[in-house]
This record gives C-alpha cells, sequence and structure tokens, in this order.
C-alpha cells in the first residue's frame, strides 16, 4: 500500500471527524462559533482527492480511488447546497437523505483508511465515534442546531 495515500486518508478521515464534532459541541456552547469547524471538516475532500490521484497514478485498485470520492463528492454537494445556494437542508425533508450521504461518506473514509492499514483504519474509526458522539450530545442539547446557529449568526459580530 502507498504510505502517502495512507496518510493522506488517515489523517484527512481522523481531521474531518475531529473538526464535525468539534462543530456538534460548539453549537451547543457557541453557536456562532461552530460553522468554521464544519467547513473545515469539509475541507478534508481536498486531500482525500489527492488520496484517489495518488491511488489512481500509482496503480492501485478501483477502491482505493473510488472510497475517498466518496466524501469528496459530498463535500461538493454539501458546498453547493450550503454556501452557494444557502438551502438550509437540515429544517427540510430532504434532512434524512442528506445525513445518510454524510454518513455513508465517512464511511467510506473509514474503509479507505482501513484498505490503507490496520492501524490506520483504527484511528478513523475512533475519530469517527467520538463524531457520533458530538453529535449524540448537540441533537439532545439543541436538536439539529440549524435554527439555533442560524439566528446566532445573523445577531453575531462574527
Amino acid at each position: 500500500m502507498n504510505t502517502l495515500y495512507g496518510a493522506l486518508v488517515v489523517v484527512a478521515g481522523s481531521v474531518a471527524n475531529l473538526a464535525i464534532a468539534a462543530m456538534f459541541v460548539l453549537r451547543v456552547r457557541e453557536p456562532h462559533r461552530a460553522r468554521p469547524f464544519g467547513f473545515f471538516g469539509t475541507a478534508m475532500a481536498l486531500p482525500l482527492l489527492a488520496g484517489s490521484i495518488v491511488a489512481a497514478a500509482t496503480g492501485m485498485e478501483g477502491w482505493d480511488i473510488a472510497l475517498p470520492l466518496v466524501f469528496v463528492a459530498f463535500a461538493v454537494v454539501e458546498i453547493l447546497v450550503d454556501v452557494v445556494v444557502g438551502f438550509d437542508v437540515r429544517a427540510t425533508r430532504w434532512l434524512w437523505p442528506y445525513l445518510m450521504s454524510f454518513y455513508i461518506a465517512q464511511w467510506a473514509v473509514i474503509g479507505a483508511a482501513f484498505r490503507a492499514s490496520d492501524v490506520g483504519g483504527t484511528i478513523v474509526l475512533v475519530t469517527y465515534f467520538v463524531c457520533l458522539a458530538a453529535t449524540a450530545y448537540s441533537y439532545r442539547r439543541v436538536g439539529h442546531g440549524a435554527r439555533q446557529e442560524t439566528r446566532e449568526r445573523h445577531h453575531s459580530p462574527v
């Protein structure tokens, strides 16, 4: 297995999970600061895209190319919906398809990390569970948090 590929997938997957976990915790504690952490987690699609390019350039298997691209596809949709269009998917009936695509993207990165190495896969899996715990914490406290976050964004100097 290519070590550059493994490093890109493991680091980007772990950082994405931890940044998104921080976003969920901040939705409860300081909602006006949460959004940048979500964007930072989404930006981890760039090193994952680089991992897919490395996999393709070095003749790795199709799964090694495709799995990181699932997260990249989710990130593109996330940016288009959340930033370009400004559509609050979390307050619509599209919430469940959105959440499913998010979790499928995370699972794909976990799969890519395990294909790279057992240790790397375990690291990404542990950070995934941290993200799940933060998600549950946020949901119990503020629901999905989007309305409160939007309210804070419009009334905050940040």
